[in-house]
């Protein structure tokens, strides 16, 4: 078997990947505009009231009302008169807030209500790979791990302060797990094409910094977190001195390539 993914071991089913953002984005992460296909895809925003998140359309017809640049606001859209206001939004690779637009014809492809009766953050045995005190033995590995000196790859780091569990963090990772296990793929990009903080983001957390780590076939706690802390990048994410918070999951699908997919997603509020 040949493995094309990031970091794989030779003669393993075994793969990493690490990505990181240093700096800030609104709470609610910039939502991205491609002109080549004409689509929007929308972390979060609020239609009379009720607030959707993982929002896509196709928009055909738009006229450009304004752009203020100053602190973004969140996202809205009010159907009456067809008004958008994104907060932030990436288009052709430059970042431009407090977007005011009037969509004149488009199709909404999809679009998830968030509903407040819903509890987040729930460990089970599909988003743990069934693995027993599954968030004990991840914290307990991690903060031991930043409770000493580290040296990753060439890089040192001092010992640095616990982090805590975050359950809107690890709704993000059990998303990303699941979503790479059922289309057997790895990646920090998702199959619709969202990027790790927008994940994040579309939860509600609000950040200052993200990171994250994945891997995959790696079938323990005490394997994976080896794996991750035997690779310079995904060590340096875990070291982190500006994380506070984390969240990891594991989803098992046995038809898979890798069969177990596991997200770190660390933060800062």
């Amino acid at each position: 078997m040949s493995l094309t993914v990031k970091n794989a071991q030779q003669r393993t089913i075994r793969a990493l990947a690490l990505v990181s953002m240093w700096g800030a984005l609104n709470a609610y992460g910039a939502s991205t505009f491609d002109p080549t296909i004409n689509r929007l895809l929308i972390n979060a925003v609020s239609v009379n009231g009720a607030k959707y998140q993982n929002v896509s359309a196709t928009v055909n017809s738009y006229v450009l009302l304004a752009v203020d640049n100053g602190t973004p606001v969140p996202d809205t859209f009010d159907p009456a008169s067809n008004l958008l206001v994104l907060g932030s939004v990436v288009f052709q690779g430059a970042t431009y807030n407090n977007v005011r637009v009037q969509l004149n014809e488009f199709t909404l492809l999809a679009a998830t209500l968030v509903t407040t009766d819903t509890p987040g953050g729930t460990l089970t045995a599909a988003n743990t790979c069934s693995l027993p005190n599954f968030q004990t033995d991840l914290m307990a590995l991690i903060n031991q791990a930043r409770a000493s000196n580290q040296t990753c790859g060439t890089t040192s780091f001092p010992a640095t302060a616990p982090l805590a569990w975050n359950s809107k963090l690890f709704d993000a990772s059990a998303g990303h797990s699941a979503d790479m296990a059922n289309n057997n793929y790895f990646s920090h990009t998702s199959r619709d094409g969202r990027t790790f903080d927008q994940r994040i983001s579309a939860t509600g957390y609000s950040w200052s910094r993200l990171g994250e780590n994945i891997a995959a076939g790696q079938e323990s706690v005490a394997s994976v977190m080896a794996a991750w802390m035997a690779s310079p990048g995904h060590c340096s994410n875990i070291m982190g001195v500006n994380y506070t918070e984390v969240g990891v999951a594991c989803v098992i699908n046995n038809s898979s390539t890798y069969r177990t997919y596991w997200t770190m997603d660390l933060g800062r509020p």
